[in-house]
């Protein structure tokens, strides 16, 4: 049986068979570009600044005549931002300017308001000296015309989004969403709207998986529900062979009825590795049939979480252009004692928070990889190493974080 990172690694190697250059792209518009991953460079339409701006509401001045202070200075004019200067500033002068405004020829510094004082006769006094060039961005000090502002493969956050409004990109090319076939087996499932009768359970891993495509940047497309025979899985899992990616949950375990693998044998799919030495999650199948990638996950709702996190996030990420394998590991102090008996490496619920300048890990009481509510009060997974049995209170950890993490960091504004 593999260990996690052997099985990582397996994936990891699939994944650089994926030539960033061939992915499909589409154009979009520039809103509906969030959260996307950069298909093309991104270069300066112009210099930024484009022109010498004013960083500050004040005057401006020639810094010179702040010599000696106070200076008095006659105010000729008045500059606003989008306007352009149409005088040129002489000796003996200064002329009010605001924030974000064009500095005009003849100046070659801006006082801040604060360091001055209005005078009668549209004089201005002025009690601070400055160097030249202070409170003005010269043109192109930022960036200049040409230069590469975001290379293929960023992801376009918030602050991306700003950048490229900047420079005019009203459409962007972005790499197409990987789409994901999502396809819940079993007989004892029924959908959310649903009463379940006895023996049953409503279907929740097809809404956690969609939830987790969608967070890594996915498409996800729900299959209908196949029970534990034959032709209605093998009719979805065909199916579900149309999209970049198939993700089955269930059937994958050595059950009676588990037949996942079987239709995977009669439709071509080539098994990379079918179990992996993990709690929870150890039933976790990877396969590939040419181009597309597929996953056998558990059915049972923590595993699958787990599981999706380690080995389709690689995936998903490479099949947008991302860096694949990245994980949010953080290492911090064990709250409590975690007793582990199944000679794997457990990936178990907990807390992650950041208190008086320590990260603490505090593990979730949970009852198995059923136990989906569990999971939900964790931002993390405490990671007991392969082979470990005990791990004790105060003693370093390492965690995986799938949520921000909370608590108080001891920092006022």
């Amino acid at each position: 049986m593999l260990t996690v990172k052997a099985a990582r690694d397996i994936v990891l190697e699939h994944c650089r068979s994926i030539e960033v250059g061939r992915l499909p792209s589409d154009v979009v518009p520039l809103p509906a570009s969030q959260g996307r991953v950069l298909a093309e460079p991104v270069y300066l339409d112009r210099d930024q600044p484009p022109f010498d701006r004013s960083m500050r509401d004040g005057y401006a001045v020639k810094s010179r005549d702040l010599d000696p202070l106070p200076a008095r200075l006659r105010c000729v004019g008045e500059i606003k931002a989008g306007e352009v200067p149409t005088r040129v500033l002489k000796s003996g002068e200064a002329i009010q300017i605001m924030t974000g405004a064009p500095a005009p020829e003849g100046a070659d510094a801006v006082v801040m308001v604060e360091h001055t004082e209005r005078l009668p006769k549209d004089d201005v006094a002025v009690f601070r000296s400055l160097p030249p060039g202070a409170n003005i961005a010269p043109t192109g000090s930022e960036r200049r015309q040409g230069e590469l502002l975001m290379p293929p493969s960023t992801r376009l956050g918030v602050l991306e989004m700003g950048a490229l409004a900047a420079v005019g990109k009203a459409q962007v090319r972005v790499f197409r969403r990987p789409a994901a076939g999502i396809l819940a087996t079993g007989d004892e499932l029924v959908d959310v709207d649903q009463e379940p009768g006895p023996g049953q359970i409503r279907n929740s891993n097809a809404y956690s998986l969609s939830a987790q495509v969608v967070s890594h940047g996915g498409a996800p497309r729900v299959l209908d529900t196949a029970g534990d025979t034959l032709d209605p899985l093998r009719r979805q899992i065909s199916l579900g062979l149309e999209n970049d990616i198939l993700l089955v949950s269930g059937g994958v375990s050595a059950g009676k009825y588990d037949l996942v693998e079987d239709v995977f044998e009669e439709l071509g799919i080539q098994i990379q590795f079918e179990a992996v030495s993990m709690r929870p999650g150890k039933p976790t199948v990877f396969a590939r049939r040419g181009r597309q990638f597929v996953f056998g996950l558990p059915g049972n709702p923590v595993s699958t979480f787990v599981a999706f996190e380690l080995f389709v996030v690689p995936v998903l990420q490479a099949l947008q252009g991302l860096p694949a394998g990245s994980l949010k590991m953080v290492r911090g102090r064990l709250q409590d004692r975690i007793q582990e008996k199944s000679g794997r490496t457990a990936l178990l619920p907990a807390t992650v928070s950041v208190e008086s300048g320590d990260i603490r890990i505090q593990p979730v009481s949970w009852k198995g990889s059923a136990d989906l509510f569990s999971l939900a009060d964790a931002n993390g997974l405490v990671v007991v190493p392969l082979e470990c049995r005990e791990m004790s209170a105060g003693q370093q950890a390492d965690a995986l974080l799938f949520e921000p993490m909370t608590g108080n960091s001891d920092c006022e504004f």
